[in-house]
């Protein structure tokens, strides 16, 4: 008898035991799941895979021009937003009024009441050259209030605010999972170490471009004239004034700019006006590496803008 009882002691104690045990084998793979987190766009996704690691799950929100007007969140990113854990953008006003859209346009009504992810924000203290208009060329066919919207998206072309944004990315993953702080603030030293180092590179390379006149249809690429060499010229205006092609071409020819260097995000009638101009040498170049196939790191964006510079300016002394 004593031993049945005995028996069935040690058999419970041992279901008591097996169901410890996958209970907390179950709650440390929960503990440790990747952060679901929504990236802006994918330069700073790449920032945000490069800092978080393993850590991370990522996806993008949007692609294309983000000041066009009637900004919306990409399709195929919608339905992943209610499980994102954390949002990483850039402060532009309009990125989270489509966010906020994106989640209340789902059916999951349940879900969207508990929806708080954290929100990253990656422009503070980030050197910027101006709040965010409207391309006077409506290349990416933008229209963006100036008086509601603020921000300038594309600060991320300046190389020299990664660190921060690395910085800035670590923090924020750190709050949610202090256990990894120093897996995050290493990851974001070693990407802010290599990025320094490229940067020395680009601003040698860039030297020798001085002096040349580049017109760039992506506004943005003002950002990236902080690290010196050419003159960066953009066509702003007022948000919502969008020049005929013709008046356009008139404008960049008074300019007498040396090279034209078209994002894919340029309206089809600007483009092709655009690559008619007398005397300048036309090159294609992305501002956004979801632009540029096959790259997946942020340096990757740069490294390509300054070869294209160069390649420009190859053909430009060759027609001189």
């Amino acid at each position: 008898m004593y031993g049945r009882i005995n028996r069935k002691r040690w058999f419970g104690a041992g279901l008591a035991a097996l169901f410890l045990a996958c209970w907390g084998v179950a709650a440390l793979a929960a503990e440790e799941a990747p952060l679901v987190v929504a990236a802006s766009e994918p330069d700073i996704e790449a920032i945000v895979k490069a800092v978080g690691g393993t850590q991370v799950d990522t996806f993008t929100l949007f692609t294309g021009c983000i000041l066009r007007k009637g900004l919306t969140v990409d399709p195929g990113s919608k339905p992943k937003l209610l499980g994102a854990q954390v949002v990483v953008w850039t402060g532009f006003l309009p990125e989270a009024g489509a966010i906020r859209l994106a989640v209340g346009s789902l059916s999951e009504s349940r879900q969207k009441k508990s929806w708080n992810p954290a929100w990253i924000n990656l422009s503070k203290g980030a050197v910027q050259v101006d709040p965010a208009v409207s391309t006077g060329g409506g290349w990416c066919e933008g229209d963006v209030n100036e008086f509601t919207s603020h921000g300038d998206p594309f600060f991320r072309l300046n190389p020299e605010n990664g660190a921060l944004m690395a910085r800035d990315v670590a923090q924020g993953l750190s709050q949610l999972r202090p256990a990894q702080k120093a897996y995050f603030e290493s990851n974001a030293e070693a990407f802010s170490k290599a990025l320094a180092s490229d940067i020395a590179r680009w601003k040698d390379e860039l030297k020798t471009l001085a002096g040349m006149r580049v017109l760039c249809t992506q506004c943005g690429w003002e950002n990236f004239a902080k690290l010196g060499g050419p003159q960066f010229l953009v066509c702003k205006m007022k948000p919502g004034c969008c020049p005929t092609p013709e008046a356009l071409v008139k404008h960049v020819q008074e300019m007498k700019v040396d090279a034209i260097l078209l994002d894919p995000q340029t309206s089809p009638k600007h483009a092709k006006a655009l690559r008619e101009v007398r005397n300048a040498v036309i090159a294609d170049v992305p501002s956004s590496i979801g632009d540029l196939p096959g790259a997946t790191s942020y340096g990757t964006l740069f490294d390509h803008f300054v070869e294209a510079l160069q390649k420009v300016a190859k053909e430009r002394s060759g027609k001189s």
